[in-house]
Parts: structure tokens; C-alpha cells; sequence
């Protein structure tokens, strides 16, 4: 994969969501781990792993998987051509409010995180310490 730039409500780079897991292993390779979640028996979850993209993916529907969500913690990732891992909260903010999405929410998670949450472009920046560690985007699958 060329870049890692999240395209909201579309994907990532050359990866959007809607795509079958064999589509984005023709990108990204065979994942170093794949984890299933059974939600129950019709509908289970399949994370695909890319530890050395520090990429996590999320297909949904056990039948014919699709890509519902992906988290991640690459360094390189860029939104509206910046490179979110070294902005701050504020700076996150701004960048998402120059772009048409002024409305956020802030909570503390319990297991100790902040989750800054822009939900009308269905992404959230996960921050510990103050510095952001993880972000997950998505889209709604019946939009798909």
C-alpha cells in the first residue's frame, strides 16, 4: 500500500469499505493475525491484523464479509493531507472543523483512554497521555 490516508466514510488509500477480505489482501497481503467474534450465529466479525501496518480491519456478515471499520496506529496515516499523529487534540480538531465537521463529542473511556469522536464523519481519535494512539473510522453498512 502506497499511502495511508483515511478517506472518511470510504476507506484507506486503495482500500474501501464494502471490500471482501480477498480484495484487500491483494493490498495489503495476508494478514499476520485474523480473529473472529461471534456476535452470534449469523453475524460474526472478522478482524484482519496487519501488525507490521499496524492496521486492524473489521469485516462484518459471516455469509459475505465486507469491510465495515478500520483502526489504525501507523504513524504515517494522514487525513486531509496531514499526518494525525503529530497533532495534538486541539490541532485534530481544527483540522476536522476546516473541514466541514465542526461537531465533536469527549469522553473518557474506562480503560483509561480519550475517545474525541466526530460522529456525522463516523471516526474517533483515541488519545492516552495526550498522544493519539489509535484511530478507527468506518461506515454504516447499509449505506454501502
Amino acid at each position: 500500500m502506497k499511502t495511508f490516508e483515511i478517506k472518511l466514510k470510504k476507506g484507506l488509500g486503495e482500500i474501501s469499505f464494502g471490500d471482501a477480505p480477498e480484495k484487500v489482501m491483494t493490498v495489503l497481503g495476508d494478514p499476520q493475525e485474523v480473529e473472529n467474534l461471534e456476535m452470534d450465529e449469523d453475524n460474526v466479525t472478522i478482524i484482519s491484523h496487519y501488525l507490521d501496518k499496524d492496521l486492524a480491519l473489521f469485516f462484518i456478515n459471516s455469509r459475505k464479509p465486507c469491510l465495515e471499520c478500520i483502526e489504525s496506529s501507523n504513524r504515517d496515516t494522514t487525513l486531509f493531507g496531514k499526518k494525525v499523529f503529530l497533532m495534538n487534540e486541539c490541532e485534530i480538531i481544527d483540522l476536522m472543523r476546516q473541514n466541514g465537521f465542526e461537531t465533536h463529542e469527549i469522553e473518557d473511556e474506562i480503560w483509561g483512554e480519550k475517545r474525541l469522536t466526530f460522529e456525522d464523519a463516523m471516526i474517533d481519535f483515541y488519545f492516552d497521555d495526550k498522544q493519539l494512539s489509535v484511530i478507527s473510522w468506518g461506515v454504516l453498512v447499509d449505506e454501502l
